[in-house]
């Protein structure tokens, strides 16, 4: 009793320490709220403290706000905006009257990027260029804000160690259309583009293909804030809509995408689940989560072992074939029944001449040539036993000297 509530208060011992701990998640969540390194918690809090302060759209009454604002700035911070075709033409509305859009995505949506990029580019008329941004895989990356010229030194992190990860680069080709009003405002080493700005009516969409660098890793850290510091300047003092409905995964939109290469079907037990990766998410959920898993462990270990039967020992049975066969020889042999000794002795004998050389000889039948071929004894041993057991299996009644004879006649075939 003493050893089961020893184990138990160690357990729970165990199970407090291990939630305890605060867990890292270096998924790309891009979370509003989050407070893991690549969610958006702190770029949030710092936009809702300007003078114009920051509201948030989400859901589809909210994104109807855009038919009335100006003077205003759109943000959009994640993987993929899943837009609809009037989300495009609303948007599009909306910055033409004279508003701002900030977009960072790693991926665009084709609808809005043929809006804004055109399709004319001497270089590949016939096919013009990809709306798809090309990946690359860097590490310590040395980033460009134009036209100023500076540089910021960034470095991609991934379980506190530096990791190549994969950024996004536009294609040249995408600005090469003389009649779109844009400019190039950043790139990343000599990879390539990642922030313009596309002139649209009367206001500008800002484009930046690296959403990765205004998480909560980037705008904390005290070496690299000023980047994402110094690329968000193109927002004006008016009020911020952050754009939280079409970031999330929706099923309408995310099935006329593409699904990646890469894609596992869901083989990591996080990022694959979306449920688990939800427990994991919200520290309850994830506390009553490894509760469960641990009740369960221990219900194993200790319920199933109580329940559990002795199983007693049983010895073993003993073979009284044998007794059995002396008591009936005995019954038979002071009957003066020989003849009846002398057919069960035979059918032994046949039985153990059968196994040993794979032969049929049936009861009532003379034994096979096979088996005089087989016998490797002389040639005087084997006619005696073989007349022997010619004499016994014709029936004929026996004396105890024939008896004698027949046992002394056939013991050399058990030793062949």
């Amino acid at each position: 009793m003493r050893r089961t509530v020893l184990y138990y208060g160690l357990a729970g011992v165990l199970l407090s320490t291990f939630l305890g701990c605060s867990f890292t998640n270096w998924d790309e969540n891009y979370d509003l709220e989050g407070k893991q390194p690549f969610d958006l918690l702190a770029l949030r809090e710092l936009l809702a403290a300007r003078p114009g302060g920051l509201s948030v759209l989400r859901d589809t009454a909210d994104l109807h706000r855009l038919d009335t604002l100006s003077s205003s700035t759109y943000l959009y911070i994640g993987d993929y905006p899943y837009y609809s075709d009037a989300t495009v033409e609303r948007l599009l509305a909306y910055v033409a009257r004279g508003n701002t859009a900030f977009i960072a995505a790693n991926t665009l949506p084709e609808g809005l990027a043929t809006q804004l990029f055109g399709d004319y580019c001497p270089e590949n008329e016939d096919y013009g260029p990809s709306t798809d941004f090309t990946e690359v895989y860097l590490d310590t990356v040395t980033a460009f804000r134009y036209p100023s010229g500076d540089s910021f030194e960034l470095v991609n992190t991934r379980f506190w160690r530096t990791e190549y990860v994969g950024l996004r680069i536009m294609d040249d080709g995408l600005l090469c259309d003389p009649a779109l009003d844009n400019q190039v405002l950043g790139g990343i080493d000599t990879a390539g583009i990642n922030f313009v700005r596309i002139g649209w009516g009367t206001g500008d969409f800002y484009l930046h293909s690296n959403p990765l660098f205004f998480t909560n890793w980037f705008v904390l850290d005290s070496s690299q804030y000023r980047y994402p510091e110094a690329v968000l300047e193109v927002i004006g003092d008016g009020p911020v809509v952050w754009d939280e409905f079409d970031r999330r995964y929706r099923r309408s939109a995310a099935a006329n995408r593409e699904i990646p290469r890469d894609y596992t079907g869901g083989r990591n037990l996080l990022t694959g689940n979306e449920t688990l990766r939800y427990i994991q998410e919200h520290r309850e959920l994830a506390f009553a989560w490894y509760t469960l898993l641990v009740g369960v462990l221990l219900y194993v270990i200790f319920r199933g072992k109580r329940r559990q039967r002795v199983i007693p020992i049983q010895a073993a049975k003993e073979n009284s074939s044998r007794r059995f066969i002396d008591t009936i020889s005995r019954l038979v042999h002071e009957k003066g029944n020989h003849s009846a000794l002398a057919q069960r002795e035979l059918a032994s004998l046949r039985f153990h001449l059968n196994a040993r050389f794979g032969l049929r000889w049936s009861e009532g039948n003379p034994p096979p040539a096979e088996l005089i071929e087989r016998i490797e004894l002389s040639a005087e041993v084997t006619e005696r036993a073989l007349s022997q057991i010619r004499l016994v299996a014709a029936g004929r009644p026996l004396g105890e000297g024939d008896l004698l004879r027949f046992y002394r006649a056939i013991e050399p075939l058990y030793r062949i």
